[in-house]
């Protein structure tokens, strides 16, 4: 089976996207782009899973199984679209997750039952890429990750803890 590939130039349309949408939020170039705020913007809905009425489904999505854990899914009503999200996740994570999905839904990707009888997602491989990569590009755009560089480089900051010999 061969590779999934990203398509020619879609990292530069990643990083036009991340800049565009930072712009419409009156963010400077190196802010952090809260997802929560930027689903607000997009006019997207994010629905917790413990916000939900108890039902069986529910009950599967949140329950941990080995090799399967629900993170969250963009789902569309018509052409609205949703984000349902399993709050039960550490915040870091649901952060990642959200932008993950909306991702998905700025770049277009078809609607799609995410959830099969056995538990198992439906995704395209080459959608899941591309969200792999813009999520987390809307999150840390390369203006925010060069201050992040010069910042640390400088003799000020550190991501290390400096410890006494």
């Amino acid at each position: 089976m061969a590779k999934t590939k990203l398509r020619r130039g879609f990292v530069a349309e990643a990083h036009r996207w991340a800049d565009d949408l930072r712009g419409e939020l009156d963010l400077a170039p190196h802010d952090p782009l809260c997802p929560k705020r930027l689903a607000r913007h997009l006019e997207v809905p994010i629905y917790p899973l413990s916000k939900l009425p108890e039902c069986e489904e529910q009950q599967a999505l949140l329950e941990k199984r080995p090799g399967y854990d629900f993170s969250a899914a963009a789902c569309f009503e018509g052409r609205a679209a949703f984000i349902l999200l399993n709050d039960a996740h550490d915040p870091k994570r649901q952060v990642s997750d959200i932008a993950h999905e909306l991702a998905h839904i700025l770049l277009g990707h078809p609607p799609a039952n995410p959830f099969q009888p056995d538990g198992i997602r439906d995704f395209l491989p080459e959608h899941e890429l591309e969200a792999e990569r813009l999520g987390p590009t809307l999150l840390i755009s390369d203006a925010a990750a060069l201050r992040a560089y010069k910042l640390i480089s400088g003799s000020t900051h550190t991501l290390y803890p400096t410890f006494s010999k």
